[in-house]
């Protein structure tokens, strides 16, 4: 029989002379270049959202919102451009106008028919006197067309609607903000 060999020939032996320095510094370098690089990462993303928000900061301040004229000019307009039939033109031009009177006028037609507009007594009270017979003669147009057939030269009538609400909307605007001025300058005299 052969002799059962010795288990301990059989294990490897390490190197004697490695110094273990070198281990040390090797995983220290990999380590600090690794951490290195996450911090440059890091700066980076927040440099970034800095910038970010300081270029989303900026963009706000330099464009405000439209304001409650220049967004219903701009629905007229459309209006004007693709130059509906009437009676979608009236209903159209009757709902800017109502809307624009809401926000800018605080009055309460966008939610009343033309009916009970015309039997409110303080309607249009949020509207310079100067401007009231206009916006009425207008609205009472407007519910005319509602109701009126298509005829013969009607696109006209749409241009000339259409036209007659811009010219309203910058009256309304234009003479609200004389008011305004001239109750701020009597204001300053007062307190002088």
């Amino acid at each position: 029989m052969n002799p059962a060999p010795n288990i301990l020939d059989k294990i490897p032996q390490l190197e004697p002379d490695i110094p273990v320095d070198g281990f040390a510094q090797a995983v220290f370098t990999q380590h600090l270049l690794w951490g290195g690089l996450a911090a440059l990462v890091v700066l980076g993303l927040a440099a970034w959202l800095v910038v970010h928000i300081i270029r989303k900061r900026r963009g706000a301040q330099t464009t405000p919102p439209p304001t409650h004229a220049q967004v219903a000019l701009a629905a007229i307009s459309r209006v004007e451009e693709d130059l509906p039939a009437i009676r979608e033109c009236s209903l159209r031009l009757s709902l800017i106008l109502r809307t624009f009177l809401e926000a800018q006028a605080h009055d309460s037609s966008l939610y009343e028919t033309h009916e009970e507009f015309t039997q409110r007594m303080d309607s249009l009270s949020g509207v310079p006197l100067s401007c009231q017979n206009a916006t009425r003669d207008l609205f009472d147009d407007l519910a005319v067309c509602k109701y009126a057939r298509e005829v013969e030269g009607s696109q006209a009538l749409v241009g000339e609607l259409a036209q007659r609400a811009a010219e309203l909307v910058n009256n309304i605007t234009r003479e609200q903000e004389r008011l305004a001025a001239e109750t701020q300058q009597n204001g300053k005299e007062a307190a002088a």
